[in-house]
């Protein structure tokens, strides 16, 4: 049920209340004891300024007007690896883990960053993009054109020069079991900041969703990220409630194959917890993890024979065109029932929104899943992110 949130998180009962701060008060002498690289001397009186009720990747402290921003095993299997980062108006521009607040120019590594920005009403603040032609957001689109945005590359074409003539404040990150770390280095030597994040690492909607916080301390922006994540918090939970009497769970297939092999999430994947909160079942139970599972086209296909519904993720517009694709598909009885569903309603020629703008909008991808798999619980919802194929 839906509580209201106070800045430390959710709101408990007076036992587990008194529990947690104990906690809470050992956490903040833990960020006061611990050093960091480059922080200059220890920072006093620290304490919790956010602690997430759905995120397991971060948490806020804060001292005066010196917010420490701790991420913690920010890439898939990851265990143990924690980052500390200083915001503060007066950083010291050889520490590489202080950020000078508010960011005016930061460079996003994903589209998922642009999307937390954008929702802050700080799209003006990105000075660069890696991979900008996959962006979604109009206004982002519109900057580029503009060249107020650039796209500074990606993998091993990534610019280095041009990161460097942006000046910014901070590069926004992510890392995939550590790879970036050597382009880390390589921005590090030249003096740029580099923060990661760790939000694709969430296994729960509002998990992800509530990232957006940690976003919006670089950005002076903490309680207006608050107020969008408690209504989306609300939305959602109000959304779920509408399947309380619901006794049809419909098992769901996922995924299309990608060069003879099909990947399958997990059953505590993201993907697969959406599945469940819309009143649905995921149909692979064998792969109890979180991360996908590679399994040949044949495996997949026996799986596939029993789901009542298949939702998919790539370029299909029309069952045509996913036949084209892969005629042996067309033998899956989600396909002769016509009950495939795919997320590109809103993708343009090489990004998909729904990966981009759908980290901040987990409500309205829950109410597109209800309408899939139970209609007539929302009657007036028009698809947003998903398309009915033909």
């Amino acid at each position: 049920m839906f509580s209201k949130r106070n800045h430390a998180g959710r709101t408990w009962s007076f036992p587990v209340r008194l529990s947690c701060l104990v906690c809470l008060v050992c956490l903040a002498c833990l960020v006061e004891s611990c050093g960091t690289k480059g922080q200059r001397g220890k920072l006093p009186d620290m304490q919790v300024a956010y602690s997430p009720g759905y995120a397991r990747g971060f948490s806020l402290y804060r001292s005066g007007d010196t917010t420490l921003l701790r991420v913690t095993d920010p890439w898939q299997f990851a265990s143990g690896v924690k980052f500390d980062y200083i915001l503060t108006s007066n950083a010291s521009p050889d520490a590489l883990n202080e950020i000078k607040t508010p960011v005016t120019k930061a460079v996003c590594m994903s589209t998922t960053h642009v999307a937390f920005i954008s929702a802050l009403g700080r799209t003006s603040s990105i000075s660069g993009i890696s991979g900008l032609a996959h962006v979604s957001d109009s206004a982002v689109i519109a900057m580029g054109r503009e060249n107020k945005i650039v796209d500074v590359g990606y993998d091993s074409n990534l610019s280095y020069e041009l990161i460097f003539s942006l000046s910014p404040d901070v590069v926004f990150a992510y890392g995939v079991q550590g790879e970036f770390s050597g382009i880390e280095k390589k921005l590090n030597e030249l003096g740029i900041k580099v923060v990661y994040f760790g939000e694709y690492t969430e296994d729960t909607p509002l998990g992800k969703a509530e990232w957006i916080v940690a976003m919006s301390v670089f950005f002076g922006e903490q309680q207006h990220a608050e107020d969008i994540f408690e209504r989306m918090e609300e939305n959602y939970v109000n959304t779920e409630k509408l399947l309380e009497n619901v006794e049809y769970r419909p098992k769901v297939m996922f995924n299309v194959p990608y060069r003879d092999t099909w990947y399958l999430p997990g059953t505590e994947s993201y993907m697969a917890k959406f599945v469940r909160d819309a009143g649905a079942e995921y149909i692979y139970q064998d792969n109890r993890g979180r991360n996908s599972y590679p399994m040949s086209i044949e495996k997949a296909y026996d799986i596939a024979q029993n789901a009542d519904f298949w939702l998919i993720g790539n370029p299909s517009k029309s069952l045509d065109e996913l036949k084209a694709d892969d005629p042996r598909m067309t033998e899956i009885p989600a396909f002769k029932n016509k009950r495939i569903y795919n997320s590109n309603l809103r993708a343009n020629d090489y990004g998909d929104d729904f990966w981009e703008s759908g980290i901040v909008k987990p409500d309205i991808i829950l109410k597109d899943l209800i309408r899939i798999f139970h209609p007539e619980l929302v009657p007036k919802h028009e698809f947003y992110y998903y398309r009915h194929l033909n």
